[in-house]
């Protein structure tokens, strides 16, 4: 299991603005607690989401919110959660809705987290080659901020949780050393 104490060294959306309205704003994607990290997987329909946050859940990790997470801004940071309705619930293709804790225990699931990393799960067409060599992370527009993140291509197969956690750990690596440097190492 991994370990849930780390604590990651994003301080991406430090910058979020309060909105002028008070209600939350929901975002399409999985909001998952990884490493002491808010991790937001995103992409369109279809790209795998559910099913990686499954298998990070059997990993350790901690779901926050399935399909619609809720964003508000505290102390200038935004932090996710799942609505009542669908809270430690996870839907998953060809099977249905299923209740996270019943199944897999109460510490599978986590009630908010501050969102650090956006993973976006893409498509790529096959004319598109892209390169193998992103070593780095790049900056993603979420809710008026920048999250650092990695685009992710699940063209022949899903994305893997091994590789979901490594950009993680990556993320944390590239943020202190930024910190440590001063340089930036987001694009």
């Amino acid at each position: 299991m991994p370990p849930r104490t780390r604590r990651c060294m994003s301080t991406s959306s430090r910058n979020c603005r309060l909105r002028p309205d008070p209600n939350l704003t929901t975002r399409h994607g999985v909001l998952m607690a990884m490493y002491g990290c808010g991790v937001f997987l995103t992409g369109d329909s279809g790209t795998g989401k559910s099913e990686l946050a499954l298998r990070l859940i059997r990993r350790g990790h901690a779901l926050v919110a399935d399909d619609a997470p809720a964003f508000e801004c505290h102390a200038n940071r935004w932090i996710g959660r799942a609505s009542d309705a669908l809270h430690g619930r996870l839907q998953l293709r060809g099977i249905g809705v299923i209740n996270v804790p019943s199944l897999l225990g109460p510490a599978a699931i986590q009630a908010s987290t501050p969102v650090d990393l956006l993973i976006e799960l893409t498509r790529t067409p096959e004319t598109d080659a892209r390169p193998l060599s992103g070593s780095r992370p790049r900056s993603f527009e979420f809710l008026g901020t920048t999250l650092p993140g990695w685009s992710i291509p699940v063209d022949a197969a899903p994305a893997s949780p091994e590789l979901i956690e490594t950009a993680v750990l990556a993320a944390g690596l590239h943020r202190k050393a930024a910190e440590t440097t001063g340089a930036a190492t987001w694009n």
